[in-house]
């Protein structure tokens, strides 16, 4: 009687817990499994699927997959868990929580700089901070120093907008993040040792939102593929893939701001020939040209380069920005 009695209680217990567990976990259809594929990181795979990247997130997908160890380290072929991205246009969007929504919901611009895959050795420079170690999923902030190793890469993508990736023995600092959320203003990078491959994506405005200072130049784009080199005296290459590239002298990139209301100056005599400063070249480079920048500042003329199947840090950033085709899509 006591054996039956306590078969009937524990049935009772068990379907209890099964209907309480049932309750809590969300409908099946609001996840999907995702294979991780090489190359990719938590931050990476939260920006294709919620359009930016949070340590909260990071934090979800972990509880969601407590058989992953390290949800900082996966790895390709692991099977994880994510819920499904909330669009906020949705009729179902209206039915989650707050909470919810303010985790999940899809972003179409993101306002952040993430670091989405470190290779060897590489290193973070904090205002105020000692240099520490860089990691992947890192979120980058204005006046932060990313330098790799000689074995080192690294790769960091700005609000959906834009990839830069370092390659080994290189240094750039974040100078400016701009507002995409907003729709305001410029990212800023400064690339002073090095080499750097940048994708931009294009938009319907064809506004520039993206600048690479360099040490005797700024080179502003819009929809473009190009690398730039820095060598260890400051002289500079722009090699363009794809699109075009504004390469000026420092002191020209702010020329031609709107200016207010003033008299107009009469006529005067216009100056004869002279030779043009650092501070007031300009340089269109267009898809497959390439320019140089010596040390003192002084360009040279756009020339054309060929691809090489020899150069294994084009045919790498090539690979990589096939898998991150989907992130920058023109909008």
């Amino acid at each position: 009687m006591r054996t039956t009695m306590l078969r009937a209680v524990t049935a009772v217990l068990t379907a209890v817990a099964a209907a309480a567990l049932m309750s809590a976990a969300p409908p099946p259809g609001d996840y999907v499994m995702h294979t991780v594929g090489r190359g990719e990181t938590v931050s990476l795979i939260c920006i294709k699927y919620y359009g930016r990247y949070s340590p909260e997130l990071a934090s979800a997908i972990r509880r969601a997959n407590p058989g992953v160890a390290n949800i900082n380290m996966v790895k390709p072929g692991q099977k994880l868990r994510l819920r499904r991205p909330i669009k906020a246009q949705e009729p179902a969007a209206a039915a989650v929580s707050a909470e919810e929504k303010a985790l999940y919901e899809y972003h179409v611009q993101a306002n952040q700089g993430v670091v989405t895959l470190v290779e060897g050795k590489a290193r973070l420079k904090r205002p105020g901070k000692a240099t520490a170690a860089l990691a992947a999923n890192t979120i980058l902030a204005p006046g932060d120093t990313v330098e790799t190793g000689p074995n080192g890469r690294a790769e960091i993508i700005i609000n959906r907008e834009s990839v830069v990736r370092l390659s080994a023995n290189s240094r750039m600092t974040v100078s400016v993040l701009r507002d995409a959320e907003g729709n305001a203003g410029k990212t800023t990078l400064g690339a002073s040792l090095g080499a750097f491959w940048t994708k931009v994506r294009a938009t319907k405005d064809r506004l520039c939102r993206f600048e690479l200072e360099l040490p005797t130049a700024i080179a502003g784009v819009h929809g473009t593929v190009y690398q730039t080199s820095v060598a260890a005296d400051q002289s500079a290459e722009v090699k363009v893939y794809d699109g075009e590239v504004s390469v000026s002298g420092k002191s020209a990139a702010g020329a031609g701001a709107a200016l207010g209301p003033g008299e107009v100056p009469g006529p005067g005599e216009v100056p004869g020939p002279h030779e043009v400063t650092m501070e007031e070249w300009v340089r269109i480079v267009r898809a497959m040209q390439r320019i140089t920048v010596d040390k003192s500042g002084v360009p040279s003329e756009p020339s054309d380069f060929q691809r090489k199947d020899s150069d294994a840090w084009e045919r790498y950033n090539e690979e990589r920005d096939s898998l991150i085709a989907d992130i920058l899509t023109e909008i």
